[in-house]
């Protein structure tokens, strides 16, 4: 018998945003934390050229734009010369999580972008008060199975597992990190996985006026991405199997 999924109310899909976005709206920082609605970890993003790097949370012009569907932040910083990058984040529809789009423009060339996910610690966080970072502490019992630029992320008890999805851009290489090591972007890059701190970080050449992707959410039969539906489910919050991709499902890789 057929069942109709029920719709979401524009309430719950404010809520929802509010749980996604709530820890930073204060101080406009682009860091971003998954609250759902206890700590599932975080996502940093920042640049690295010629041997300097910089998280986006410490740019000279963090601008931000909120609105009841994105946040969008705009990013200006001497390391990128005269350039900008837009960070847009989107909830989904069908799973506690976010989709998100970076697009950069008149940076200098060989800008490579690096970003880092980890801290999830399952815990209750105060909302009021809550500032998006990756403990050390929070990364203990965090275990990676990375795929390409996909990534599985188990955490929390084992009484009580939680599994977190991802997709990234594409890179080189998706690699452990030490979460004790966050000075700037290439040092924790750099820092290797001899750590019990461990979090996922990888850089990333970008190009201008080029879009790329992340997305984050807990697997259901509603939910259940690859890369290449990011930019439809960015626009509209959901992505509907059809008869185009459909055969995508029964196709062996």
């Amino acid at each position: 018998m057929e069942t109709k999924r029920p719709m979401m109310s524009k309430k719950i899909f404010t809520l929802l945003l509010a749980f996604l976005c709530m820890g930073f709206l204060k101080a406009q920082n682009p860091d971003w934390s998954l609250l759902a609605p206890k700590l599932a970890g975080t996502l940093r993003i920042g640049v690295s050229l010629e041997g300097n790097s910089k998280w986006f949370s410490e740019f000279a012009s963090i601008k931000l734009k909120s609105s009841g569907k994105e946040m969008k932040y705009i990013l200006k910083d001497k390391i990128l010369a005269k350039g900008t990058i837009e960070f847009v984040i989107r909830p989904l529809a069908d799973s506690k999580g976010a989709v998100m789009k970076l697009r950069g423009d008149n940076f200098p060339e060989n800008l490579k972008l690096i970003w880092t996910y980890g801290g999830a610690s399952n815990k209750n966080v105060d909302l009021d008060r809550w500032e998006p970072k990756i403990l050390a502490d929070d990364c203990y019992q965090n275990v990676f199975s990375v795929e390409g630029n996909s990534f599985t992320l188990y955490y929390g008890d084992s009484r009580k597992l939680r599994i977190l999805e991802a997709l990234t851009p594409s890179a080189d290489r998706l690699r452990l990190a030490d979460a004790n090591q966050q000075g700037n972007p290439l040092q924790l890059l750099q820092s290797g996985k001899k750590t019990v701190a461990q979090v996922l970080a990888a850089d990333v050449k970008i190009v201008a006026a080029q879009d790329y992707y992340f997305c984050f959410y807990f697997l259901n039969p509603m939910a259940d991405y690859n890369y290449f539906m990011l930019p439809k489910l960015f626009k509209e919050g959901s992505f509907r199997v059809n008869k185009e991709t459909e055969w995508m499902k029964s196709t062996p890789d």
